[in-house]
């Protein structure tokens, strides 16, 4: 892996791009563009703040103080869940949500262009997990466009001759005022999968609203999600494509209470809306063939 003075030579033209180096997770990009800034972590290649200029607060979420530990998935902003999105079907030994959220991934380009979007491209790295898990030619490679919207492409390449099949998702956090004062539209009258009631299968009547726990996996959805934030008087607009699953998440005071990075408080301000291909909504790629799984967000004020 390039060290930060590596990376900051190699890409020294890049004039809205700086490295920090945090101890624990080592690099992150820096992106200050005309129209918003941007943090993206190298361990994971994860996005993990975006503000357009237009906003007074952050539009993703991430801990009030952050407790990276090394080897362990960065919660907050936007985890890469792949090759395999919630726990593996017959690995109990194997990380949850797969391997890319805690690989480090190459920076390949950064490409700052004239409409003041900054598109930066990663690819994910070898390791041994991935050498073991597929007995084929499969890479990962993950686009980032920033500018005042967030444009996020994650692309699986199957360069082998074999059919592989994988699952996925972009687990994104977002910042809401509180959870209790916001709702999230275009779920109406699609079925979903209820992780809170033992995988019941349920139909969404009206909007989601939160009064607890909530875990929902909608399968064989294609809408446009957005998060309606009362108390921040913006909306937030989650559109997708190469997704076929969509997943809302907030897990309530009692899980979050056991969770250190969340606690009793952090809960209420975030809430997960998950473009993603998960459980029978997975992905069989053909050999020498590859699958973009594209998303795009935008704010506006309500």
């Amino acid at each position: 892996m390039e060290t930060m003075d590596e990376l900051t030579e190699k890409f020294s033209l890049n004039s809205n791009v700086q490295f920090c180096l945090d101890p624990i997770i080592g690099v992150i990009l820096q992106i200050t563009s005309k129209r918003s800034f941007c943090e993206i972590s190298l361990f994971g290649g994860q996005v993990l703040s975006w503000r357009p200029i237009t906003q007074e607060h952050e539009v993703l979420w991430k801990p009030r103080v952050e407790r990276y530990a090394r080897g362990r998935a960065i919660r907050g902003g936007v985890p890469i869940c792949w090759p395999w999105f919630g726990a593996h079907a017959t690995m109990q030994d194997f990380p949850g949500h797969g391997y890319a959220r805690i690989t480090n991934w190459k920076l390949a380009s950064i490409d700052e262009g004239e409409e003041g979007v900054t598109e930066v491209r990663l690819v994910l790295s070898e390791s041994d997990l991935a050498l073991s898990y597929w007995r084929s030619e499969v890479s990962l490679e993950l686009k980032v466009s920033i500018g005042s919207t967030l444009d996020i492409e994650l692309t699986t390449h199957n360069g082998g001759i074999q059919e592989i099949e994988f699952t996925e998702g972009l687990h994104t956090y977002f910042l809401v005022s509180d959870i209790s004062n916001i709702e999230v539209l275009g779920l109406e009258g699609a079925d979903y999968i209820d992780l809170v009631n033992q995988n019941e299968s349920c139909t969404q009547c009206g909007a989601i609203s939160f009064d607890g726990e909530v875990g929902r996996i909608f399968l064989e959805n294609y809408s446009t999600c957005i998060i309606r934030d009362k108390g921040l008087k913006r909306c937030i607009s989650i559109e997708k494509s190469g997704s076929k699953s969509t997943a809302v998440w907030n897990p309530g005071l009692q899980i979050a209470s056991k969770m250190d990075d969340l606690g009793s408080l952090g809960w209420r301000n975030m809430v997960c809306v998950e473009s993603a291909n998960a459980l029978t909504d997975k992905i069989t790629l053909a050999g020498n063939h590859s699958h973009k799984h594209h998303v795009i967000y935008s704010v506006s004020l309500l």
